[in-house]
């Protein structure tokens, strides 16, 4: 009889320690091949987010981290724990026969979203969810992973369902993406799960008192359970000129699209604003063949977060590729008949502009917000469950929640979607059936992560430090090459900032969110963080 599976020997059965990972091939077909507590695991080789390779990744316990994103992974059952990843890994069958490790082919390359509950319509429960980002995706799927059977209403001012978001200033706008990437799931994904989309809806008043939504079109909608993570609208800026026509932010897929267009026609771009996402769009539209200019009032672009000497390297990458920065300076006004033609610099400067992208970072949208005390920045405080009252959470751009140092609000995409993930976990477990039978709430304890590419360079960074007395490198900077900074302040590592310096990365992040990290005096003389995360 000929067997109707594919099966190979891959290792000895002592080949391979706790926390090893090794790429092997079945077949025609590589696997990853992990070994955890003494037991061996067969997975996809590659992260269902972005395809990121992750044997280069790091497993720690049970946790199967990738290296590019963060994204995370049981290696048990090949489970997502943890966005930007929706989706989980297929796994293989693992047999040990006569001290070898046979690996068995069991399912195709495919992966497949956690276990989900459906919709029960004797359920007359509503839970709404204001935002249609990648908070408001993984909220909704984590509503339904804790087992909510009710209806599940997704209330987005887009003209899309959930889509990535990152991309938008990224290969998407270079045209390197096409749009059928863009979507996080399926429209059919959705209406599988009764998780109804509504699209192009503007929340104009959020009652929590009264758990009540009032929308732009007048109708009103009563809700059991409500998350907010509507995310953040583009900080404006207020000089003569501003209303001309030829003037764009970069916060959609609509803006995203828009760029791209104009782009592609080689025009000339003055891009206001050295964050992060203007300096991806910049450099996105120089890619398109645009003439690009960067005003900003920095002098070192991203010096705040990153330093000076990682601000200039990364400014070099972006001029190697003829994009001109104007730093220091800031825009006077905006000339133009009717469509801007001209950006005049606060020193006299003139630069000559087809079309304008402003990229000065956002601030909270929570203006619907009613009988909510917002912090001073729009913020909303949370608890540590994510919730802000009785029947209302929150997550995302919006979200102030407590950390060891102090309530924290972080504007990154993973930050985003694992704080969705959780909220609507808890959401669920606070707010579903009879008090007996409700599940512990999931506090939110995530190190925040973040990562920008500029010039086809990838900078991976950990943790939180609005600001820092002192920075211990691991590598130089200045020669361009792989390197580890750390941001200190009074003697305690805050964040930490890597190039080609992935599995530090991640060891960085495990050791923080265990409350391990050493002193910063005692790695001043190099360290290892993959072994130091090991000794758990």
């Amino acid at each position: 009889m000929i067997a109707d599976y594919t099966e190979a020997a891959v290792c000895h059965v002592d080949d391979m320690v706790d926390g090893e990972l090794k790429e092997v091939r079945v077949g025609d077909t590589d696997v990853l091949l992990a070994r955890a507590d003494g037991q061996y695991y067969a997975l996809y080789p590659k992260c269902s987010h972005y395809q990121g390779p992750l044997v280069k990744g790091l497993l720690h316990g049970n946790r199967l981290v990738c290296p590019w994103h963060n994204a995370c992974f049981d290696v048990r059952t090949g489970h997502r724990l943890e966005a930007p990843a929706l989706n989980g890994l297929p796994t293989h069958e693992v047999r040990i026969e006569n001290n070898q490790v046979f690996v068995r082919l069991t399912t195709d390359k495919d992966s497949l979203e956690n276990p989900l509950a459906a919709l029960d319509d004797e359920n007359t429960q509503t839970y709404v969810i204001v935002g249609g980002g990648g908070a408001g995706a993984f909220a909704a799927e984590g509503m339904r992973e804790a087992s909510f059977t009710g209806k599940i209403i997704m209330l987005t001012e887009s003209q899309e369902g959930p889509y990535d978001r990152p991309n938008c200033s990224k290969d998407y706008l270079q045209g390197k993406a096409p749009d059928e990437w863009m979507p996080l799931r399926p429209a059919d994904f959705y209406q599988d799960y009764g998780i109804e989309v509504r699209t192009s809806q503007r929340v104009v008043s959020l009652d929590p008192a009264n758990k009540r939504i009032e929308l732009a079109s007048g109708e009103t909608i009563q809700y059991d359970q409500a998350l907010i993570c509507p995310g953040g609208k583009p900080n404006e800026l207020s000089v003569p000129g501003v209303e001309l026509r030829g003037i764009y932010t970069l916060r959609s897929l609509h803006d995203s699209q828009i760029l791209r267009e104009l782009g592609q026609a080689g025009k000339r771009v003055v891009v206001v604003g050295s964050s992060f996402i203007g300096v991806e769009g910049a450099m996105s539209l120089r890619k398109l063949g645009s003439e690009v200019h960067i005003v900003g009032r920095e002098e070192v672009p991203f010096e705040k977060n990153l330093g000076e000497k990682i601000g200039r390297l990364m400014q070099s990458w972006h001029e190697k590729e003829g994009i001109r920065f104007h730093l220091g300076r800031q825009v006077q006004r905006f000339d133009g008949d009717g469509v801007v033609n001209a950006v005049i610099l606060d020193n006299g400067e003139r630069i000559l502009a087809d079309f304008v992208l402003l990229g000065l970072g956002v601030k909270p949208q929570t203006d619907f917000l009613k009988g909510v005390t917002l912090d001073k920045d729009g913020g909303v405080n949370t608890n540590e469950f994510l919730q802000v009252t009785d029947g209302l959470f929150a997550a995302g751009d919006v979200a102030r929640h407590p950390m060891p140092d102090g309530p924290q609000r972080i504007e990154h995409w993973k930050v985003a979607g694992q704080q969705g993930h959780v909220a609507g976990l808890n959401m669920a477990r606070l707010g579903s059936g009879e008090p007996s039978q409700k599940a512990e709430p999931e506090p939110y304890r995530m190190a925040p992560f973040f990562w920008t590419n500029q010039q086809g360079k990838r900078i991976n960074y950990v943790g939180h430090a609005d600001k820092f007395d002192d920075i211990i490198y691991d590598g130089d900077p200045e020669k361009d090459e792989a390197f580890l900074a750390l941001y200190v302040r009074g003697g305690i590592i805050k964040a930490a900032a890597g190039l080609k310096r992935d599995q530090d990365i991640i060891a960085i992040r495990e050791l923080m969110q265990e409350g391990r990290m050493p002193a910063a005096e005692s790695i001043r003389e190099g360290f290892d963080w993959v072994q130091e995360l090991k000794k758990s």
